[in-house]
């Protein structure tokens, strides 16, 4: 595949139709193959539904992709408006071309369009180093709660004090709250 092929677009959730949920989460099962059961036939999330999706395609394939959601969190008990990023994700063919970095680049100005002052995410600690490239910053000494679900869409209470980073948008670094995190909902 070559890059100079690919083709962006931002969609709102309510205007992908089943053809599109079913392309995501073909590229999804790829990119996360240990989370593949998530992402059978037109299951294209696997928490919430994200608002809006940053797609990009080869012809009808889709080869890059992440969802976003407003949402309120509680940091240090202050609750706060964040854009959840999550399902972030580049098909194994393209990892290492600078497509994840030019999705972020474009997931920056969805959050600055949604008006949210900090875009947040959760990742593994082995994944850190390329969001902080990409102007993401580290949360150090945040510990995050939040709810996961069961493959059977029970809600797991779950702790990590780690991979937590966020993204100022319309607000400056030093303008997130001091405190843990607690994530009022499931993921993206």
């Amino acid at each position: 595949m070559n890059t100079s092929d690919l083709h962006w677009t931002v969609v709102p959730e309510g205007d992908l139709g089943l053809p599109d949920h079913e392309a995501i989460a073909a590229m999804l099962a790829k990119a996360f193959p240990d989370n593949d059961h998530w992402f059978q036939g037109g299951r294209s999330w696997a928490g919430m539904q994200p608002e809006r999706r940053v797609i990009a395609r080869v012809d009808d394939v889709v080869v890059a992709h992440l969802g976003i959601r407003r949402q309120f969190v509680t940091v240090g008990g202050h609750d706060l408006l964040v854009g959840g990023v999550g399902l972030v994700s580049v098909t194994p063919d393209l990892q290492g071309a600078g497509v994840g970095r030019e999705l972020l680049r474009r997931t920056a100005d969805v959050l600055a369009d949604l008006g949210v002052p900090f875009g947040l995410l959760g990742t593994g600690e082995d994944r850190v180093p390329f969001y902080a490239a990409n102007g993401w910053q580290l949360l150090t000494e945040t510990v995050g709660s939040f709810t996961a679900l069961s493959p059977d869409g029970a809600g797991l209470p779950m702790v990590d004090d780690e991979g937590w980073l966020v993204l100022p948008v319309a607000a400056t670094i030093d303008e997130w709250p001091v405190g843990d995190l607690h994530w009022n909902g499931q993921f993206v």
